[in-house]
């Protein structure tokens, strides 16, 4: 691809009379005879005008297209809306109520149970503790029905002797009647402590 510029009709014909030109001083130097150095200088300066004649133009970069800037947009209302707020709720009345605290109830006074009719009876002594003269103090440890009677028996402090603590137990259980605990007008089962003394002093 040429980039360069197409001669007008005008650059054509300029050249062409600049070629006619110089054959008409060559042949006017040939019969005139001058020197050839001003022969050669006079071909020279043609030729210089010739090739200013004949030099292209440069093609010069189009100019850049101007900046549009973008036109702002046409100003738009907002919509109008028919809006109606809510009406705040009804406020509800509030009543002082004063807090009125129950009042804690005192349960009845338990009362301890007691033995029955002229008291509690007295084991029979082992006959082997008697002959071994084995004595001591059993405390038992006994849970009272509601009917009064023994309904269970443990050794909360040893005599010390075996034979003696058995024996109390059994009796406690077999023998023994009292009068049940109380809650109010209630009887309850409730356990109590019951100490038992063995001395052979009081068997003879």
């Amino acid at each position: 691809m040429s980039y360069h510029a197409k001669k007008s009709a005008g650059q054509r014909s300029t050249g062409l009379i600049v070629v006619v030109v110089l054959h008409i001083i060559l042949i006017y130097g040939l019969a005139t005879a001058l020197d050839r150095d001003t022969i050669k200088k006079a071909v020279e300066i043609l030729k210089a005008d010739v090739k200013e004649e004949e030099k292209p133009k440069e093609d010069l970069p189009p100019p850049p297209p101007p900046e549009v800037k973008p036109s702002p947009p046409d100003f738009v209302p907002p919509p109008q809306l028919d809006f109606v707020p809510d009406a705040p709720p009804a406020t509800t009345q509030i009543q002082n109520v004063q807090r009125v605290e129950p009042k804690a109830v005192t349960p009845p006074t338990q009362t301890k149970a007691k033995p029955a009719g002229k008291g509690l009876s007295q084991p029979e002594y082992p006959t082997s503790s008697k002959r071994l003269g084995e004595e001591g103090l059993t405390t038992l440890q006994i849970l009272i029905g509601e009917d009064g009677k023994v309904s269970d028996a443990k050794v909360a402090v040893s005599s010390g002797h075996d034979k003696l603590d058995e024996a109390a137990v059994k009796h406690a259980l077999r023998s023994w009647k009292f009068i049940p605990c109380m809650q109010g007008d209630k009887p309850v089962a409730c356990w109590q402590t019951v100490p038992l003394r063995w001395r052979l002093v009081d068997e003879k």
